[in-house]
């Protein structure tokens, strides 16, 4: 790049300041970052000289109550007792996969598009996942979208509710219909699925939170409340997403939510990140659409020892001097 604009009227002398401000807008991309300690949570169980005690070399923490926790369990626990959510899921995405089927599955089974149906046991269309599936189906999924996202939280709830009854125990790829409790959409709970198997270990991972493991109401504790507190704009916005890239990864960590009639829904994404994790593009390209849309989005990194003061630079990654830059490869967009 430098090479480029040499013997041009500035000698190149844009590049630094360029740099800088693309490696500032990246890095505010990812939002608000809340440190947390573990301490205040539990306390970290290492061996092997501070590897990972869990399965894969996973960080594991002994809560106070002398529970094994992971690193977004202990989150979820911080979120529950100080910011105030009274329920949550370690879902990596699962549930906007499981709203995706459930909300576009008139659209995802649309049989007018040529081609994309050779078997009557086919659990999608041969083109998700691929650049056609939006295109192929852009006006009918655009409407279903802008209506979505019009809906008030009382109103999104009641047509999940409505669409998950519908189609349930129906095969549609990405739900797990052993997540719930029957066609209410109701997810089971830590407390009920302790000392059980239900629904393989898939829907034992995700599975629900609630703070200090208090039985919620029916309602509050729903696929549809879920959808309600996020926001018809921003489950509009996620979904539009995996329409365009269903397989995308780098959907935040947790999902937090509170549902109650005394108060104005509210929910919140979480990218958890313990001391040696770092903030991968796609993650913070998630949080960065997610926020845009009104849902609050956040990367809450989780240090074994006292926490202080740290902005998005230091978790998302380390900085890059705009004097490093040697040639235009090195300079990576969003």
């Amino acid at each position: 790049a430098r090479a480029k604009a040499r013997g041009r009227d500035d000698e190149g002398r844009w590049l630094p300041s360029l740099v800088e401000r693309l490696v500032a807008e990246e890095a505010a991309a990812a939002g608000p970052v809340k440190c947390i300690s573990a301490s205040s949570m539990g306390l970290p169980i290492d061996q092997d000289g501070g590897k990972g005690s869990g399965k894969g070399g996973r960080r594991l923490f002994a809560g106070h109550d002398l529970a094994d926790l992971s690193v977004e369990e202990l989150a979820l626990r911080h979120y529950f007792e100080n910011e105030g959510f009274a329920c949550g899921v370690h879902s990596e995405g699962a549930l906007l996969r499981d709203l995706f089927g459930i909300l576009l599955f008139n659209e995802m089974f649309d049989t007018s598009v040529d081609g994309v149906f050779v078997s009557e046991f086919q659990d999608a269309p041969l083109d998700l996942g691929t650049e056609v599936f939006y295109t192929s189906r852009q006006s009918r999924l655009d409407l279903r979208l802008r209506m979505l996202s019009c809906l008030c939280p009382r109103e999104l709830a009641a047509e999940v509710h409505r669409c998950f009854a519908a189609a349930h125990g129906t095969r549609i790829h990405g739900v797990n219909w052993q997540r719930y409790e029957g066609p209410c959409g109701t997810l089971h709970t830590r407390v009920a699925l302790e000392g059980a198997e239900v629904g393989g270990k898939e829907a034992g991972r995700r599975i629900l939170w609630t703070c200090n493991d208090q039985p919620l109401p029916q309602e509050a504790r729903g696929l549809g409340a879920l959808a309600g507190a996020i926001g018809g704009s921003a489950i509009s916005a996620a979904l539009r997403c995996l329409c365009e890239d269903y397989n995308a990864s780098g959907l935040p960590d947790l999902i937090v939510w509170t549902w109650d009639e005394g108060r104005a829904p509210r929910a919140r994404f979480v990218e958890v990140k313990s001391e040696r994790d770092t903030l991968a593009r796609r993650q913070r390209l998630w949080l960065s659409t997610l926020r845009s849309a009104g849902v609050e989005a956040e990367i809450c990194h989780v240090r074994d020892g006292p926490t202080g003061t740290a902005g998005s630079d230091s978790l998302v990654r380390p900085r890059l001097d705009a004097g490093d830059i040697e040639d235009a490869s090195d300079i990576e967009f969003l």
